[in-house]
């Protein structure tokens, strides 16, 4: 596991953040065995993206038993943050939150409520920093607030000038910066998901095949989902990046991975398929 110390005290943070979340109906059981296994790889940052009842004590079991100072807890906020913050720390056994992430938020500072909430956990010295979590241009008056302290923004392989600009205004500004959905549900079945020139081009043009994404599932002792996250991680604004899984096995494949380079290879086709795409784009817009 690589690290990135967060000042003189508090937890080093993990290349990795497990995000936890409801979609897959854990049990109390898988969600305690997926955080226990998280602290034994080394992960020192969870995100806590749920609010069933059992993913709240199985999350509550597992950090009874792991050194709270050693991990950076997010929790991601649903319906009035302020309220859930409090209830949700309640369930889980903590006393306070590292960063509580609302999503989408518009205008150039926190809702006054909100504001007021963490302004009044900082003065009790139960600090808890904000984050902003976008898919889309944030207000530059509010990266600059003082409770804003990181972003969430989607980072993937085929990312472009937009999504890097965002990552790069937010690490000037010195914010933690998260990536999430690394692995996109367009690029989960490879080539296969993406449109390839017709038969006839291929047969006409020998560079007809050049810039696609095939190699995403013929990359020998590879999986798709190895090698987005691989390329994540090469990101060197990115503070962590968010995984999920289902099962530790899974989670300790996932954690294999920060240990891994990428084939040159793969790096040249990830490449080639950018520029490939990007020249799309730009005949799209010609014609």
């Amino acid at each position: 596991m690589r690290y990135r110390p967060l000042g003189n005290s508090g937890p080093a943070l993990s290349a990795l953040t497990l995000r936890l979340g409801d979609a897959t109906r854990p049990s109390a059981d898988d969600t305690r065995a997926l955080l226990l296994a998280a602290a034994a790889c080394g992960i020192t940052s969870v995100q806590i993206d749920g609010a069933s009842d059992d993913l709240l004590r199985g999350a509550r079991e597992a950090f009874a038993r792991i050194e709270r100072r050693q991990l950076f807890v997010t929790l991601r906020a649903r319906g009035a943050p302020e309220a859930m913050l409090a209830s949700t720390l309640d369930a889980l056994g903590l006393e306070a939150a590292d960063l509580l992430l609302i999503n989408d938020p518009q205008g150039p500072a926190p809702p006054a409520a909100l504001e007021n909430a963490l302004r009044a956990r900082r003065a009790a010295g139960q600090g808890c920093g904000l984050g902003v979590a976008a898919r889309g241009e944030i207000d530059p008056r509010l990266l600059d607030h003082d409770l804003v302290v990181a972003i969430v923004s989607p980072f993937d392989l085929t990312s472009g000038l937009a999504e890097r600009q965002r990552l790069r205004e937010a690490d000037r500004r010195g914010l933690l910066v998260f990536g999430e959905d690394f692995w996109p549900q367009t690029l989960r079945d490879g080539a296969r998901t993406l449109p390839r020139p017709s038969l006839w081009r291929r047969r006409t043009d020998p560079l007809a095949g050049i810039g696609g994404y095939d190699f995403l599932s013929d990359t020998p002792g590879w999986t798709s989902e190895e090698i987005c996250l691989a390329y994540a991680l090469t990101e060197p604004t990115l503070t962590s990046v968010c995984v999920s899984a289902e099962h530790p096995d899974d989670l300790r494949r996932l954690v294999a991975v920060v240990d891994r380079a990428l084939p040159d290879s793969v790096r040249a086709q990830i490449e080639l398929a950018r520029f490939s795409a990007q020249e799309r784009d730009k005949a799209a817009g010609r014609a």
